[in-house]
């Protein structure tokens, strides 16, 4: 009897640990009124207790920029906020010109479900300071189907960043 008990136990941690892989969802939350796009994001484990995230941007515009602000927000199984880190690129990027930079932040990939990206904040060249509104960035992603599981309270957590 023990055996079988421990060999269903097994089998659903592996089942459980395999399905966590299979459902993963990366947002990308491009606003309209950003002057930078988001063109990929993704995470994977990094160095030992350490989330990498991978993203790539591209600024739309005809000035040049020359910081870019990327809000990342981590969900875990149960839809809670496991953690959040605003990442700041000062690599200059004339019109139209694409960039990808890597961040890491400790944490456990595995317990990500659900990760969110969005330019929460972008400088020109001349001074300028355009900022994400975020009650606009948590409408938007409101209204993508693969967030609709989490809820206005869960989303309301991205205003926290």
């Amino acid at each position: 009897m023990r055996q079988v008990l421990l060999a269903v136990i097994i089998v659903a941690c592996l089942s459980s640990a395999v399905l966590a892989r299979l459902t993963r969802v990366y947002a990308i939350v491009n606003m309209d009124d950003a002057p930078v796009e988001i063109e990929y994001f993704g995470a994977y484990l990094g160095e030992k207790d350490r989330i990498t995230s991978v993203v790539q941007y591209k600024n739309r515009t005809e000035r040049s920029v020359e910081a870019v602000a990327t809000a990342m927000i981590y969900y875990g199984p149960f839809n809670e906020k496991e953690d959040g880190v605003r990442c700041i690129s000062t690599d200059i990027l004339g019109p139209n010109v694409e960039f990808r930079g890597k961040w890491s932040i400790y944490g456990d990939p595995e317990l990500v479900k659900t990760a969110i990206a969005y330019v929460s904040a972008v400088r020109f060249i001349d001074g300028e300071v355009w900022k994400a509104d975020t009650e606009k960035v948590v409408e938007t992603a409101g209204n993508m189907p693969e967030l609709s599981f989490l809820s206005r309270t869960e989303m309301l957590e991205i205003e926290k960043e």
